[in-house]
C-alpha cells in the first residue's frame, strides 16, 4: 500500500480484526470451551472479551507511538498482494 509500511498495516489490520471481535461478544456473542473431550462447555465470553479489550488498547497504544501521523487513519489493504 503506497505511503504506509507493511507493520502499520499489520498493527492497523489486527486492530480493526480484535475490535470486530469484541463487537461481536459485546452484542451478544458468546464462546464456549471444554477443557477435555466429553467435559462440560464453560463460557468464557467475559474473560476473552476484556483480554481483547486489554489487547486492543495495547495495539492502539502502539500505532500511536510508532505511527503518530496516522494512528488515526484506517488503512484498508490489498487482499492477496504477496502471492
Amino acid at each position: 500500500m503506497p505511503g504506509h509500511d507493511d507493520r502499520y498495516v499489520e498493527i492497523t489490520t489486527r486492530l480493526r480484526s480484535v475490535r470486530s471481535f469484541c463487537d461481536f461478544l459485546s452484542q451478544g456473542g458468546t464462546v464456549r470451551v471444554a477443557v477435555s473431550d466429553g467435559a462440560p462447555y464453560k463460557d468464557v465470553t467475559a474473560v476473552l472479551l476484556e483480554r481483547n479489550r486489554r489487547e486492543a488498547e495495547a495495539l492502539d497504544r502502539v500505532r500511536r507511538q510508532l505511527y503518530p501521523e496516522l494512528a488515526d487513519e484506517d488503512v484498508v489493504p490489498p487482499l492477496y498482494s504477496r502471492h
